[in-house]
C-alpha cells in the first residue's frame, strides 16, 4: 500500500507537438519536494508524471488500485488545471470516499474555493507544501481536526468551505531535503537538471504572481546547499545541463556570484541557464556566470515602451534592456527576450514599439539574441487579475483551459480581441522576417 499518490497532470491545450514537449522538458521539482518531505515523515510514496509516464485516466485509475494508494495529490498550475480536475473527477467516481484526493499548486491556491465547489477534491493545499503536505498526511491518518492545520482549504460537514490560517513561507529552505530524484524517470526528460537557488522575487511586476505566492521576499538556500544538490546531479545521474529555475536567479548579486565561485571550485563541467532582470545585470555578475557555465539566459523585458515599462511595475527602461544583453553578449551568454502585448495601458502604438525593439535587439546581436511573445494573460493571484476593473481589463472567459499565453481572453480599454490577436501574429511575422 501507497501512503499517497502523487499527480502531475498533462497540459490542457497544447497547439503543436514542440510546445507540449517543452511542458515536460524538467522534472515537476515541486512534487519531487512534497514526496521527499512525506518520505522523511514515514510516509510510502509514488508519483506519475502524465505526459511523460504516457497513462489515459484508465492508466491512472489502474494505478492507483495496483498500488492501492489511499490517498492522491494532484499538481495544478494555469496550463495543467483542466485536466487535474478531470483526473480528481474520474477518481471520485471510482473511488468515492475511500480515496481522499488533494490539489496544490499555484492555481489551486488561488481558485480554491472554485476547486472544493465542483464537488471531487477534498482538500486544496495553499502555497509552499512541504510542512503542510506531513500536517495532512497526520491529520488524515490519525482522523484529527483539518482546521487546526495552516494552509489549506476544505468543505466541512455542513457544505461550508473552509479556509485555515495562512501558512508563512519557510523561512530556512535548506531545512528542506532535495526532491525525491529517483521518483522522476530522467531519462525520459530533453532537460532533466532543473534546480531552485531560492523561492520568490522581490519584485512587483503586475502580471506575475510570484509576490503574492511567496510574499514579496526572495528566499534563498545557502549556497553550499545549492551546489551540493548540482554535484549529486552531476555525479549520480550524469547531469551536465541544468536549469536554474528561480524568478530571477540574479536578484541577489552577492548570491549569485557565490554560486558560481562555488560550482567553480569543485570542478563541476556543467553548462546551464538562468532568468535574469535587466537592472541586475553587471559586468562582473555575468563574468563569474559565464566562467561557472552558464551559456543561455532569459529576459523579462515585457516591452518596448518606457512608459509602459513603469507602469506595469517593471522599473526599468529600454535602455537598460539594451545594455543587460550586450554585457551577457559580450560574456559569451546568450539571451532570450520575453515581451508580453497587450499590457493594460498598452495602445496600438506602443505594441508597435515593442515589436520593433524586439527586432533591434535580435538585429544588433548577431543572431545571438532572440525574443518571444505572449498576449497578456492575467492569472488569478496577479495584479492584473485582482485588479482588473480598476485597470480597465475585461475578461472574456474564465474557462482556464483557454490561458495558453498565445489566445485572446481578454480586452483593456485601448485594444480589443481582434487587435491583440492580430498585434501577436504582427509581432511574430516581423520578428520572423
Amino acid at each position: 500500500m501507497i501512503d499517497i499518490l502523487l499527480i502531475n497532470p498533462q497540459p490542457v491545450v497544447m497547439k503543436d507537438l514542440f510546445a507540449e514537449n517543452l511542458m515536460y522538458a524538467n522534472p515537476p521539482l515541486g512534487l519531487g519536494y512534497l514526496a521527499s518531505a512525506a518520505r522523511n515523515a514515514g510516509y510510502s510514496v509514488d508519483l506519475i508524471d502524465v505526459g511523460i509516464d504516457k497513462l489515459t485516466i484508465s492508466g491512472i485509475i489502474h494505478r492507483i488500485i495496483e498500488v492501492d494508494a489511499q490517498i492522491v495529490g494532484i499538481s495544478s498550475f494555469i496550463a495543467n488545471h483542466g485536466n487535474g480536475l478531470k483526473i480528481a473527477h474520474e477518481i471520485k467516481k471510482q473511488f468515492g470516499s475511500q480515496v481522499k484526493v488533494m490539489m496544490g499548486g499555484p492555481q489551486a491556491s488561488f481558485v480554491y474555493e472554485e476547486v472544493l465547489k465542483q464537488g471531487d477534491v477534498d482538500i486544496v493545499s495553499i502555497f509552499e507544501g512541504e510542512q503542510t503536505i506531513v500536517e495532512l498526511l497526520n491529520c488524515i491518518k490519525t482522523g484529527g481536526d483539518l482546521k487546526k492545520i495552516a494552509g489549506i482549504a476544505f468543505v466541512n460537514e455542513e457544505g461550508e468551505v473552509i479556509k485555515t490560517e495562512r501558512r508563512l513561507p519557510i523561512q530556512d529552505l535548506d531545512t528542506i531535503d532535495f526532491p525525491a530524484w529517483d521518483l522522476f524517470k530522467i531519462d525520459k526528460y530533453q532537460e532533466p537538471g532543473i534546480v531552485l537557488t531560492g523561492r520568490g522575487c522581490p519584485y512587483k511586476c503586475i502580471f506575475c504572481s510570484a509576490g503574492a505566492i511567496a510574499g514579496g521576499r526572495y528566499r534563498m538556500r545557502s549556497v553550499k546547499n545549492v551546489v551540493d544538490e548540482i554535484e549529486m546531479l552531476y555525479k549520480t545521474y550524469g547531469i551536465k545541463k541544468i536549469f536554474i529555475a528561480d524568478d530571477t536567479f540574479t536578484a541577489s548579486e552577492k548570491h549569485c556570484i557565490e554560486i558560481c565561485r562555488e560550482i567553480r571550485n569543485r570542478n563541476l563541467d556543467i553548462a546551464w541557464q538562468a532568468e535574469a532582470r535587466a537592472n541586475t545585470v553587471t559586468d562582473l555578475v555575468a563574468a563569474e556566470m559565464a566562467k561557472a557555465g552558464c551559456h543561455h539566459v532569459q529576459i523579462g523585458a515585457e516591452s518596448g515602451d518606457n512608459e509602459i515599462l513603469k507602469k506595469i511595475g517593471k522599473n526599468v527602461t529600454t535602455d537598460t534592456i539594451e545594455r543587460a544583453v550586450r554585457i551577457f553578449l559580450k560574456h559569451g551568454i546568450t539571451v532570450v527576450c520575453s515581451f508580453i502585448l497587450g499590457h493594460p495601458d498598452d495602445t496600438a502604438e506602443t505594441c508597435e514599439k515593442t515589436i520593433r525593439f524586439g527586432k533591434y535587439l535580435k538585429t544588433i546581436s548577431g543572431g545571438y539574441t532572440s525574443c518571444k511573445f505572449a498576449i497578456l494573460t492575467p492569472l488569478p493571484g496577479t495584479p492584473v487579475y485582482e485588479r482588473k476593473d480598476d485597470l480597465g481589463i475585461k475578461l472574456l472567459t474564465e474557462n482556464w483551459d483557454n490561458y495558453t499565453f498565445f489566445d485572446t481572453v481578454m480586452e483593456t480599454k485601448n485594444l480589443n480581441r481582434r487587435q491583440l490577436q492580430n498585434l501577436y501574429m504582427k509581432a511574430w511575422a516581423t520578428y520572423a522576417s
